[in-house]
């Protein structure tokens, strides 16, 4: 039986035939899936525990991630297989390897831009530093997050524009979303109208605001912060969750705007004057 195999996929001097090697290759080529499938399974198993942890956006860039890295991880390891290939049948692959340099360093002055975004789009995703929906200052764009890819990173803003921006060209993120933010306003007022009574209507006022489901730290009138030469500048603040800063300062405003109108206090608009009487 062994003799029979022996004949089937030797030479007669001892060394592999046709079919012996073509037999050899095939099984390196299920070791390499075999290798592929195991790296695969333990990539998933290290990251499946933390799926349920993270916010669905961050569990999906996590399997993008992982996807990009098993996709090198087999590149990597079938040109491994197919170069053995090539070495049992007599290949000199070191020419092949001398000529994919040479070739692979010509390239990458052409591609170097691209190689950059995509290095540049896996650190962006692992380092989580936005996500979808956030709003973000990137590249000297400002708006929200539509879309993230390895290559490049898609932006809106608030005038309805769409900004694609190369992830090789991102080197400052400015994030308007991540943990507590701050909502602040200005009011100015006349230098004839009463100061304190003033800071007094807006404390009280403001105090509806608190009750917004945004909020997480109730609104603090700060009192007079600027002299400029139209009037003296009232300031108030609230620190909200992300993302609902501007709404929350448009209803500070609002509130702010209306008690003072309805008690005769004169707020400036700019070089405006809001006459109340």
């Amino acid at each position: 039986m062994f003799d029979k195999i022996k004949l089937r996929f030797l030479t007669e001097a001892g060394t592999l035939n046709t079919l012996g090697k073509i037999a050899l290759v095939l099984l390196y080529f299920v070791i390499a899936l075999i290798i592929v499938k195991i790296i695969s399974f333990i990539i998933g198993r290290l990251a499946k525990k933390k799926y349920d942890k993270l916010r669905t956006i961050d569990a999906q860039r996590l399997k993008t991630v992982l996807s990009v890295l098993k996709s090198f991880a087999t590149i990597i390891i079938m040109f491994t297989w197919f170069l053995s290939a090539l070495r049992i049948f007599g290949v000199n692959t070191s020419a092949i390897i001398t000529t994919a340099g040479i070739g692979g360093i010509a390239i990458s002055f052409g591609a170097k831009s691209l190689v950059e975004d995509i290095i540049s789009g896996i650190f962006l995703m692992l380092e989580d530093s936005f996500v979808l929906g956030d709003d973000i200052t990137v590249a000297g764009k400002t708006g929200t997050v539509e879309k993230i890819g390895l290559r490049t990173t898609t932006i809106r803003d608030y005038t309805g524009e769409l900004h694609v921006i190369p992830n090789g060209e991102i080197r400052v993120v400015t994030n308007r979303n991540k943990n507590v933010q701050r909502a602040l306003i200005t009011v100015p007022i006349a230098y004839d109208a009463d100061a304190q009574m003033a800071i007094d209507i807006l404390t009280k006022a403001l105090k509806k605001v608190d009750e917004d489901h945004a909020v997480i730290e109730g609104v603090n009138v700060w009192g007079i912060t600027d002299f400029n030469s139209n009037g003296i500048v009232i300031s108030a603040a609230a620190k909200t969750i992300p993302g609902e800063q501007w709404r929350v300062e448009r209803l500070m405003r609002q509130v702010a705007l209306e008690e003072l109108t309805r008690n005769n206090v004169r707020v400036l608009d700019k070089t405006i004057a809001i006459n109340n009487k």
